[in-house]
């Protein structure tokens, strides 16, 4: 994992540094981002609004989870635990 990465997240988690969480913001948005129009193509464009709504809103209780010392890689992380929140904001939403 790259050195400023790695310090952004112990910032953020050590801390509660919001600088170190906007830089994390800014990474992790290239990972959601797929995801979000993978959504958005099997569910439709107000599904895809939805999300793009609410994929900050759970950002920072996601990123008190994160474990730097696991190994498991940042991107597979975000990827699989944002699939779930996704498909948890969608059921909630009525979408099946």
């Amino acid at each position: 994992m790259d050195e400023q990465l790695m310090d952004w997240i112990i910032r953020f988690q050590r801390d509660k540094d919001i600088e170190a969480l906007a830089h994390l913001k800014d990474y992790c948005y290239e990972m959601i981002e797929p995801l979000m129009e993978e959504f958005t193509m099997k569910y439709g464009e107000e599904a895809g609004e939805l999300l793009r709504l609410k994929w900050d809103k759970r950002f920072y209780f996601i990123f008190t989870k994160y474990q730097v010392n696991v190994g498991l890689p940042l991107e597979t992380f975000v990827k699989n635990t944002y699939r779930f929140y996704f498909m948890q904001v969608l059921q909630k939403a009525g979408y099946k």
